[in-house]
């Protein structure tokens, strides 16, 4: 889900000395005002959490998706939902209950019980009725209604990473789901990058497999049409992304690797923009990640592992098409930390 972090174990002050107080452990967020965009301009709004555990999240953190659901975007993304086919309808009816004006598109992980998956939740404006409804289909049929398409129209969906899926073990964990747009005339591809896990296990799959078909993929739609690509990506790319930024340990830790950061870098070089970055780029202490098990959310102690990425050429003010906000909605995130939800506005 996340890269691990060091809480940095404080040394025991000496007597008659008073403790830290928590301004003195606080990693300073600086301030990423959102972006002013002209009434007059048609908006698609994109968000993305991860909320490691969609069931958990429906029984003890409701007023939360509740939030969530207040912001009222277009698509909402939930991932590391951690369910299985059989399931999705139960747990569906208590998800439409809190997002009643929205219909879902479940990706789940087949082999694994309690891992991956990634649900998209599509307002009714944008996304009429769903068939066929089994989750085991790559392609799903879905389009916008009729009296809609002016605004948003949606033609097509697919579960997996390639069109058709790429026979690879990714596309068993239910990690990608990619919509067609052709108002905007866009792919959003909706992505929960597999961790390197505990002792960097999967760092070669991950580096050799992974990002290099993922890469693949999305230049294969870029020749079609503009790309958008939002998801935990599981690596803090800069040293901004990092709270304690030079620490030994992070070269052993999955996300804050070399090889994982460059491999970042390799992607932004092929065209495509940190849209987070595109508006804020000297921005420090925003992040999206906090350590539980270190206790590092109240302290701000984070990495940024969840992106908005576009093609470049979204980020041109002349284009049909325009990047308009990317953001983290820092206030979407379990009091005791893990992530928060990161967001996106295209405006055409």
């Amino acid at each position: 889900r996340g890269a691990s972090e060091s809480g940095g174990a404080s040394a025991k002050p000496a007597k008659k000395k008073a403790a830290a107080t928590p301004a003195d452990k606080l990693v300073k967020r600086a301030e990423t005002p959102r972006q002013a965009i002209d009434g007059a301009s048609k908006t698609l709004d994109l968000v993305y959490w991860n909320v490691g555990g969609l069931r958990t999240a429906l029984k003890k953190r409701s007023e939360l998706l509740a939030e969530a659901a207040a912001h009222d975007p277009e698509v909402i993304a939930f991932a590391e939902h951690k369910l299985q086919a059989k399931d999705v309808e139960t747990v569906e009816t208590d998800l439409i209950k809190v997002f009643p004006n929205y219909r879902a598109i479940w990706a789940c992980a087949s082999e694994r019980k309690g891992y991956s998956g990634v649900v998209l939740l599509l307002r009714r404006d944008i996304a009429g009725p769903i068939k066929p409804h089994s989750i085991t289909n790559a392609t799903v049929e879905v389009t916008s209604p009729e009296a809609c398409r002016d605004t948003h129209a949606l033609v097509s969906c697919h579960r997996g990473l390639g069109i058709p899926p790429i026979d690879s073990e990714y596309n068993l964990e239910g990690r990608v789901i990619t919509l067609n747009f052709t108002q905007p005339n866009v792919y959003v591809v909706f992505s929960y990058v597999p961790n390197s896990g505990a002792e960097l296990k999967r760092l070669n799959y991950r580096i050799d497999t992974w990002e290099k078909d993922c890469r693949d993929f999305l230049k294969a739609l870029e020749k079609d049409k503009p790309v958008c690509y939002i998801g935990d990506l599981n690596v803090a790319h800069l040293d901004l992304d990092i709270w304690n930024a030079g620490a030994k340990h992070l070269e052993k830790s999955a996300g804050t690797t070399a090889a994982e950061r460059a491999a970042f870098g390799d992607l932004l070089s092929c065209g495509f923009v940190d849209g987070f970055r595109h508006f804020h780029p000297n921005a420090d202490g925003n992040f999206s990640y906090w350590s539980v098990r270190a206790r590092n959310r109240p302290h701000n102690r984070g990495l940024r592992l969840d992106y908005t990425v576009v093609s470049q050429a979204l980020t041109d003010p002349a284009a049909p098409a325009q990047l308009a906000d990317a953001y983290l909605l820092n206030d979407l995130c379990a009091p005791h930390g893990d992530h928060c939800a990161v967001g996106m506005t295209l405006k055409y």
